[in-house]
């Protein structure tokens, strides 16, 4: 994951994304482009949950 994406990753841990009408994702008055939320949800870190983008749990480490 690129250290810029870095920044949108945190903001996930604050509160989702939401769709904004003209296109995009919005988190409160920062715009947010397509790709970025693209680049999130397929490194695995954000999953898309109706018009809003939210921070995915990580899943459980498995003990040996």
């Amino acid at each position: 994951m690129d250290r810029y994406d870095l920044v949108f990753l945190r903001l996930l841990e604050l509160g989702p994304f939401d769709r904004r009408s003209c296109g995009g994702w919005r988190f409160g008055t920062k715009t947010i482009s397509d790709p970025i939320v693209e680049r999130l949800i397929a490194s695995g870190h954000a999953r898309r949950d109706g018009d809003r983008i939210v921070k995915t749990e990580p899943a459980p480490r498995r003990s040996t």
